[in-house]
């Protein structure tokens, strides 16, 4: 699997995410709260799941001690601790390579499949689009 460091887009886009999260949970509130709460948080646990499996696919960890980079499961990375610093997003976890407990900085996946189905298709490069026998 091949890595590399988030950058302002995926920042972006995972605050859009969150925020979208936000606002159906909150306009949901707004109509089915009092009568229907039951229903309400069957929305917003659904959605946090959603949520929480999009970012354990997309996502890896790098452990600073031994540069080892790694992947964990939907539910460590649902209750596992994190945060944000100067050099990025961090999330405190033990290393499977040196057992080192320490915050890991998180990145991206290049490549991931949900299903079957790649979210992160390959362009393909001008050169193999001359080799291509439909030309």
């Amino acid at each position: 699997m091949n890595y590399r460091q988030p950058r302002k887009k995926d920042r972006i886009k995972t605050l859009i995410y969150i925020a979208l999260y936000l606002v159906i949970i909150g306009l949901a509130a707004s109509y089915m709260l009092l009568s229907y709460w039951y229903i309400w948080i069957a929305l917003a646990g659904v959605g946090l799941v959603i949520l929480i499996s999009w970012h354990a696919r997309a996502s890896a960890y790098h452990c600073p001690i031994c540069s080892y980079e790694f992947e964990i499961s939907m539910l460590t990375d649902f209750f596992s601790p994190h945060g944000i610093y100067k050099k990025g997003a961090w999330k405190y976890l033990k290393c499977p390579n040196c057992s080192n407990r320490s915050k890991m900085q998180i990145i991206i996946k290049t490549e991931h499949k949900c299903g079957g189905w790649d979210l992160n298709p390959r362009r393909p490069e001008p050169e193999d689009l001359k080799s291509s026998p439909l030309s």
